[in-house]
Formats: C-alpha cells, sequence, structure tokens
C-alpha cells in the first residue's frame, strides 16, 4: 500500500518592529478563537525569539494540495477569521510561505 503524501505549509509573519504584543493579543482575543476549529491541521506556532524577531510562525499539515487549497478556502470564508485578520494584517510588515513534504528517512 502507497502512502499518501503529506503536504507542510510553514508560514512566517513579520511584523512591524514593536507589535509583537500587539499581535499575540489579537491571536489570543480573535485568532487562535477563530482558528481552533481548524487545529486538526494546525501542527504549531511559534514566537521568534533569537535571530530574526518580530515573527509569528506556524505550520500546518494537509494530506495534499487540494486539501491544503479547500481549507484556506474555507478559512478565508470564515466571519471570525476576517474579523481577526483584519486586526492582524496591518501588523504584518511580510509574509513567506513555504510547502514542504517530509524526507523520505522521516517518520511521521
Amino acid at each position: 500500500m502507497e502512502e499518501i503524501l503529506k503536504i507542510f505549509e510553514l508560514r512566517t509573519y513579520t511584523l512591524h518592529v514593536g507589535k509583537l504584543s500587539v499581535a499575540m493579543k489579537i491571536y489570543e482575543d480573535l485568532g487562535w478563537p477563530a482558528l481552533k476549529k481548524y487545529k486538526d491541521n494546525i501542527i504549531r506556532y511559534y514566537i521568534g525569539d533569537v535571530g530574526a524577531l518580530n515573527q509569528i510562525i506556524h505550520v500546518w499539515q494537509f494530506q495534499d494540495d487540494n486539501s491544503r487549497r479547500e481549507l484556506w478556502k474555507t478559512i478565508y470564508n470564515d466571519n471570525d477569521f476576517i474579523r481577526f485578520a483584519s486586526e492582524f494584517r496591518p501588523l504584518v510588515l511580510t509574509q513567506e510561505n513555504k510547502l514542504m513534504t517530509a524526507a523520505p528517512w522521516t517518520p511521521y
């Protein structure tokens, strides 16, 4: 039986200097309440501490690119997410998304 390929999405938001604490509060009040319904796809959120600062980084998992696109389509049509995004997006300086697959020698 062939294993289904999983796709991982690494999303990095670099915030304007001095806005990390504001962004964290928005995530606590609006972001996580809006996104927790999709938590099966969320591996983890991280805050940059050393090196690149002022970053919120998160990793998502999907069965394939079609399921990834469908979930983001659903999220972008979620009114709770849109409310969160309207507060969060002005704090973002840059956004970087990377799609990755697991190395074949690494167990999932």
